[in-house]
């Protein structure tokens, strides 16, 4: 998926939904269908973070990132023991050749939501394959083709292996435990907000561009409060 320059470029159908369910883990809260369809723009999301949590804002506390950081520091010592952990720690010595298996071990030990590891070209044929199935099944339900639909069948269980054994690679921008920290800290934030963590306006925005990185693949750091959320807004415009 390709994020447009004045939208995320989420799809209509399903990447809205994925989106509102990624902002409800993070902040550790419940978006209406009525909430949702009224968010048109990355301002609206943030608008309506900054309205749940306008009782927490100026109240003293910790910064989230730091929280986050003394957390996986304290889980890493148990996953890697021997090491000096600082933010300028590098991951990728670390984590080997399988993220996703890092990562999992690293939920386990502290608690925390990790991000999702960057997909690797196993994975990318595997999805292929899956696609590619889904096809071949439509064509054999609609012209009766057994062959084409054992065909697919077969396809569909190489993409699913091949999804499942692709190790991952590190999110774009997350070379260091410090950059993990950051990520971590802004998909925790409702979570650590609730055991002392300071809730600063920017802060939140920080947090909430994070977590739509994550789910469109737009740098946070080029986030504005007019961008469109769904390509087919831009297309409107």
């Amino acid at each position: 998926m390709r994020a447009m320059s004045n939208t995320l470029g989420l799809d209509d159908d399903l990447d809205p939904v994925e989106a509102v369910i990624g902002l409800e883990k993070a902040f550790a809260l419940k978006i209406s269908d009525g909430e949702a369809a009224a968010c048109n723009t990355v301002g609206d999301i943030y608008d309506l973070l900054l309205a749940r949590f306008a009782g927490r804002i100026g109240e003293p506390g910790a910064c989230m990132t730091s929280m986050a950081f003394y957390r996986l520091r304290r889980s890493l010592r148990v996953v890697c023991p021997g090491t000096d952990w600082r933010p300028d720690t590098a991951l990728t010595p670390l984590a080997g050749g399988n993220v996703r298996a890092f990562f999992v071990e690293l939920r386990r030990v502290s608690g925390l939501q990790m991000p999702e590891p960057r997909g690797t070209w196993l994975g990318g044929i595997g999805g292929g394959l899956a696609l590619l199935a889904i096809v071949g099944a439509a064509i054999a339900a609609i012209k009766g083709a057994l062959i084409v639909g054992l065909a697919s069948a077969a396809m569909l269980v190489v993409g699913v292996v091949l999804i499942r054994l692709d190790p991952g690679g590190l999110p774009e921008g997350c070379v260091t435990l410090g950059d993990l920290a950051t990520k971590v800290g802004a998909l925790n934030y409702g979570a650590l907000a609730g055991v002392g963590g300071a809730v600063r306006p920017k802060d939140l925005w920080d947090a909430m561009a994070e977590v739509l990185s994550a789910q469109s693949d737009f740098p946070a750091s080029a986030m504005r409060r007019d961008m469109l959320i769904l390509q087919s807004g831009a297309a409107r415009v």
